[in-house]
């Protein structure tokens, strides 16, 4: 009877063929790319007991040797491409992840590719999502396209519609890459691909006993050997595998499970065991920040037009783009940066979440404005639809616990928005452009309230206070201009040599009081800081009169109540506000109290606000 390491001897010979080597343990060592043997004397050792018991003749496998693996052959391959995309990522790509290009080949191609390479020519896709652009694998490679009803159910029910080709299986998901081909013609019992990862906490954690034997999958380890990649079902995991799956596939806890989640309901009876890999030899692809762990595969997948729109807008090929970098940052849109002829770029594609409360009319004029105001010389190109390039600014300074306390550098950037602003001026057209801050704060909270229940009850007094608040500062008979209205310490980008106010996402025409609330919105002072005073001053190129200083601080409160709303509608949707709330709730509340008593005084009382 072979025996488990035994076995990955002999596979490795069949594998390597007349390939072997002079040093045929070394060959075997170095070839086998999981975990398997401590050291080149172990594989030495057995293939001196694999010589004994006639499996090899001179390192050749032997007639007795085959006909003892010959059990072990695996009769085929399912491979899982149903699912659709992340939201970030559905925004961004025309294709589903299996179709992803890299060097000219997608992705579930060269996993078919390698399954034939080795033998296994049956071969069932299970599609779902976009299921049309797979139907090409029928005719070209000859596979088994099974479609799932289902897309709201996860991958498990896509194991249950290929329940009748479960035997001796290869499982493959169809955003994988290996580097080189892992699978082969036999297998000597059930196992799942892994990696360890020191970061694990958006994935499936798995601990074994002392013979590698899967006991417990988990969810929100930080580190930890994690499920990653293919696995390998033997015939005898199948049929319990089914059995159970038969039994319980109408329960409503089954439908959003992983399939190795369920497998962990059943661990005591369904052996599975670990086959670990080193973190280069194989990469999956969960989110659009994965994307970059291959170059040059992230090009090659994303839409035709983000493609064309770079070619165009800097005279380039696609070849000539290089050097691809997913930004982390960017609190609404998805984010890369580019080379080429040795410029960086950062080109930014709009999330789902920012159609909302984004005008990219406004914003196209208003970028424009800025970049003749050199308010933004990082300009390149920008479209209606939200996609836009800007030059790339390296070593850009972190200006957390700098911005507003270095009064010099506030001076400056109220320069940058008064010639911002002077430019807005008498806008052509400028009513297609307006912007209310009160009306945009509304907006907010009604969709908020959709989720929330009656927010503007919650908030009664907070609102009667700013509609007051909007109604004084009016009368104040300030013009206005066009403003970028989100202006913080995320939009200010400052260089040994330059300084750009960015992302003028939010912009409209309004008073342009409103900008320099947003300026000093979102941070902790007291309301007669000479450092205001200071900034007013550079504004204006003269010292703010008490009346402008009192306009100023009145916008300041109302930018803080719409970033009240923000924050809640953000929550609405499910995505993190972080802990900005109860700060802007309570700076709000402190300057409009500081306000509101002086407009009193000089306009008298207002009623019937609502």
């Amino acid at each position: 009877m072979i025996n488990y390491k035994e076995f990955e001897i002999v596979r490795t010979l069949l594998k390597l063929g007349e390939n072997i080597g002079t040093d045929v343990a070394a060959s075997v060592y170095d070839n086998v790319r999981y975990y398997v043997f401590k050291s080149k004397e172990e594989v030495s050792k057995l293939l001196v007991t694999l010589e004994s018991k006639g499996y090899l003749t001179d390192n050749k496998v032997t007639e007795d040797a085959m006909k003892e693996i010959a059990p072990l052959k695996v009769e085929n391959a399912v491979i899982l491409a149903a699912g659709g995309l992340d939201i970030t990522a559905k925004s961004v790509y025309s294709m589903p992840k299996g179709l992803f290009v890299k060097n000219g080949e997608t992705l579930i191609e060269r996993q078919i590719r390698q399954l034939k390479e080795v033998g296994i020519d049956n071969i069932t896709v299970v599609i779902g999502y976009k299921q049309e652009l797979y139907f090409f694998l029928a005719d070209k490679w000859g596979v088994n396209l099974e479609i799932t009803p289902d897309l709201k159910k996860n991958n498990i029910y896509s194991l249950y519609i290929t329940k009748d080709f479960l035997g001796s299986t290869y499982i493959c998901n169809c955003d994988n890459y290996f580097e080189e081909n892992p699978f082969s013609l036999y297998e000597y019992n059930s196992f799942h691909a892994t990696v360890y990862k020191e970061d694990a906490h958006n994935e499936l954690v798995v601990k074994k006993n002392s013979s590698g034997r899967i006991t417990n999958i988990y969810s929100c380890g930080k580190i930890g050997e994690c499920i990653y990649g293919h696995a390998y079902v033997d015939r005898e995991f199948s049929y319990r595998f089914v059995r159970y799956l038969n039994e319980e596939i109408d329960d409503f806890r089954i439908s959003s499970l992983f399939w190795e989640e369920f497998v962990n309901r059943h661990a005591e009876d369904l052996d599975m065991y670990v086959r670990e890999y080193p973190s280069d030899f194989l990469f999956e692809f969960d989110s659009i920040q994965e994307i970059q762990n291959i170059d040059g595969l992230f090009l090659d997948s994303v839409s035709n037009k983000i493609n064309s729109t770079i070619c165009e807008v800097l005279r380039c090929t696609k070849d000539e783009i290089r050097d691809i970098v997913i930004l982390q940052k960017g609190l609404s849109n998805i984010l890369f940066t580019f080379m080429v002829r040795g410029e960086r770029y950062i080109f930014r594609f709009p999330g789902d979440s920012t159609q909302f409360f984004i005008y990219r009319k406004n914003e196209c004029v208003a970028q424009k404005l800025a970049a003749k105001a050199h308010s933004d010389d990082t300009y390149v190109y920008i479209d209606e639809t939200g996609m836009k390039i800007s030059k790339f600014r390296e070593n850009s300074v972190d200006l957390y616990g700098v911005y507003y306390q270095d009064v010099e550098l506030m001076k400056r950037i109220a320069k940058k928005i008064r010639a911002f602003h002077e430019e807005g001026y008498n806008l052509p057209n400028s009513e297609e452009y307006d912007y209310d801050p009160i009306y945009q704060t509304e907006r907010l909270f009604n969709e908020a309230s959709k989720m929330k229940g009656d927010l503007f009850k919650v908030f009664e007094t907070e609102w009667s206070m700013m509609r007051r608040l909007q109604k004084y500062a009016d009368m104040d008979g300030v013009k206005h201009t066009m403003c970028h209205n989100d202006i913080n310490i995320d939009n200010v980008l400052l260089t040994e040599n330059t300084l750009d106010i960015i992302d003028w996402e939010f912009a409209g025409y309004n008073d342009p009081g409103y900008d320099f609330g947003r300026v000093i919105a979102g941070l902790e002072y007291d309301v007669n800081e000479p450092k205001i005073l200071d900034i007013l001053e550079a504004y204006f190129g003269r010292p703010a009169t008490e009346k402008e200083h009192l306009h100023w601080m009145a916008y300041a409160a109302i930018h803080n109540w719409y970033y009240v709303g923000w924050a809640l509608y953000k929550e609405s949707i499910s995505e993190s506000s972080r802990d900005w709330m109860v700060f802007f709730f309570k700076q709000t509340k402190k300057l409009a109290n500081w306000c509101l008593p002086k407009y009193e005084a000089m306009y008298g009382s207002i009623t019937n606000m609502e």
